[in-house]
């Protein structure tokens, strides 16, 4: 693979690395020094894109804002401003790559999609179906589909929250067409989360369920498909016109829930940033954290973080390994197109992946008094 060669700034272990379901040892890098970093802090970093000429767009969640950053000068120039108008947005989230080297970033406060292009914001995009069904955005393609969740109606009291399965959807803006494009399967147990609309429907949002075992997705460039599947960690790529690739499992250390990892769990969810919309705008607010001992609780966590999956520029797909609660690196599993895996990557100590460049990584360290601080590594 063009970059899996030996890096100055990383370790790289073939003999100790992990296995695959063969048996067989593939590389570990031990990422060691970053090539990079942006001497200004974050509050809290929910998109990044680098863009063709090595420059990265930026979106912060809680300073409410998208920055575009040099990060050999350490400058730095802000891209539109917050507000409901052209060139604004309401809530700044993830970025993806879009047409050419223009990026398509989600307003969350306005449940809207916006291009970038450079340093200006250009037209908006709709995140919704024809229905009015909000899309919640999880990929775009090289040719700009968009590919997501939406929520579920059923009409009753409560929303059905037995379905073992959930689709991916797939949004063509150009003219409005709306399919399934795969299905994935999800963990068992936990309360569903749902409001009731008009009419008597109810929307079901999602459930709470710790440590759920929901399969994965992601989505690529030329528009293939991941999933990984969560029973026994493989991965199976579906290309744009149907065709399947299915890869081996992949061999995991199970790792069991103690109270360590249920106080982790609860931590996560007590301080997640959730986006009220009221009818003098949006504002930002963190959810109770839930009692660990009100939960139903698995024996083991997933192989995989649920949140952890990326396709890098060159179609690998990354998932971050589930470890112990005492942990303090994150691990990648690197899979190839057969769904091999290919390598895997260790971050440095306190930090968080948060985008793949063209044979770089980007990650945030955060401090002390909760300000994060970007970094890029060469991979």
């Amino acid at each position: 693979m063009k970059n899996d060669r030996w890096l100055p700034l990383a370790i790289v272990c073939v003999v100790c690395g992990t296995g695959d379901a063969a048996g067989q040892a593939v590389p570990r890098t031990v990422l060691a020094k970053p090539d990079a970093s942006f001497p200004e802090a974050f509050s809290n970093v929910a998109g990044l894109r680098e863009l063709a000429d090595g420059r990265v767009l930026l979106s912060d969640r809680l300073e409410q804002t998208v920055s575009l950053l040099t990060l050999a000068s350490g400058d730095i120039a802000q891209v539109g401003r917050q507000g409901q108008g052209p060139g604004e947005y309401a809530m700044p989230g993830p970025l993806f790559p879009f047409a050419g080297d223009s990026t398509l970033m989600v307003d969350f406060g306005a449940m809207r999609a916006l291009l970038i292009a450079g340093d200006q914001v250009g037209r908006t995009i709709p995140l919704s179906t024809g229905d009015g069904l909000p899309l919640i955005l999880r990929g775009v393609d090289g040719r700009g589909r968009l590919y997501g969740s939406m929520p579920t109606i059923s009409r009753g009291a409560a929303p059905d929250a037995s379905s073992d399965s959930t689709p991916i959807s797939r949004i063509d803006p150009t003219t409005g067409t709306v399919d399934t494009a795969a299905w994935l399967t999800r963990g068992t147990g936990g309360t569903a989360v749902a409001m009731r609309a008009s009419g008597g429907a109810q929307i079901r949002l999602g459930r709470l369920q710790p440590y759920a075992g929901d399969d994965g997705w992601a989505v690529a460039p030329d528009g293939r498909i991941a999933l990984v599947r969560a029973a026994d960690y493989h991965v199976e790529w579906i290309s744009p016109d149907g065709r399947r690739v299915a890869g081996p499992p992949l061999a995991f250390t199970p790792v069991k829930i103690g109270k360590a990892e249920k106080e982790e769990w609860a931590d996560q969810m007590g301080g997640a940033v959730m986006i009220m919309r009221t009818n003098q705008g949006s504002r930002t607010m963190r959810p109770p954290r839930p009692n660990i001992d009100e939960q139903d609780w698995p024996e083991t966590k997933p192989p995989f973080v649920g949140n952890g999956l990326r396709v890098s520029p060159e179609g690998n797909l990354w998932i971050q390994v589930s470890q112990p609660a005492a942990a303090k690196t994150e691990r990648w599993d690197v899979v190839d197109a057969r769904g091999q895996r290919i390598r895997q990557v260790v971050l440095p100590e306190g930090r968080r992946l948060v985008g793949l460049g063209n044979g770089t990584l980007y990650t945030v360290r955060r401090d002390t008094d909760d300000l994060e601080w970007l970094e890029r590594y060469r991979r």
